[in-house]
């Protein structure tokens, strides 16, 4: 079995928005991205490639993406940014390239408004984790905890301070992984809304200094 990390290029386009899809799925009633995409799910996963593909590179964008590859199959992915670069204004961005307009912002916005009230923000110095998955027969293989290891680096390398990401509360093998490579909880956001739709409080910010 051969195992590289190398960074996200755009012919692995279909297999990132999976696995980004995938990310968003936590032990919680609904996935997040159900509720930011909505639609079915060949719909979602259309709008994910979008973003990935897209000319304004917000989160979404494979430039900030890393991949595991194992036996030449896209196995993993997980992506880091810094807010200024690649966050929300860039969003904002690279949604009307996927045939969102001013009605479909102001929905978003909407139905976004409990996850926008337990995301965690970061500050500009801070570098971000997002998009962490790995397909079900390639877990425990260790394929994350590479993947960490090599955008932390990336983001020591770019300069940031330190990195962060949110988490949702009581996902236990998603704490566990960050912890094993130094992550600690600095914070926790609760909102009486995101649990009606989640099932969970809300969520927590990890952060790891460099």
């Amino acid at each position: 079995m051969t195992t590289i990390i190398r960074p996200a290029v755009t012919d692995d386009a279909a297999e990132v928005a999976k696995l980004m899809y995938i990310s968003s799925i936590s032990p919680v009633r609904n996935a997040l991205f159900d509720l930011m995409f909505p639609g079915d799910a060949e719909k979602r996963l259309e709008q994910l490639k979008g973003l990935y593909l897209a000319d304004a590179r917000s989160w979404f964008h494979f430039s900030h993406h890393l991949v595991a590859e194992v036996d030449g199959e896209v196995a993993a992915a997980l992506c880091g940014y810094g807010e200024s670069e690649a966050g929300r204004l860039k969003l904002a961005e690279a949604l009307p390239e996927i045939g969102w307009g001013e009605q479909e912002g102001i929905a978003f916005a909407k139905r976004m408004e409990p996850v926008f009230r337990v995301y965690p923000t970061f500050a500009d110095d801070v570098w971000i984790i997002e998009n962490v998955a790995t397909f079900p027969e390639y877990r425990r293989m260790g394929l994350i905890s590479s993947l960490l290891k090599e955008i932390v680096e990336a983001g020591r390398d770019n300069g940031y301070v330190k990195v962060g990401l949110g988490i949702i509360i009581g996902n236990i093998p998603a704490r566990n992984a960050y912890e094993k490579v130094g992550f600690k909880v600095t914070q926790e956001y609760t909102d009486g809304s995101f649990e009606e739709i989640f099932g969970c409080p809300g969520m927590a910010r990890m952060e790891l200094e460099f």
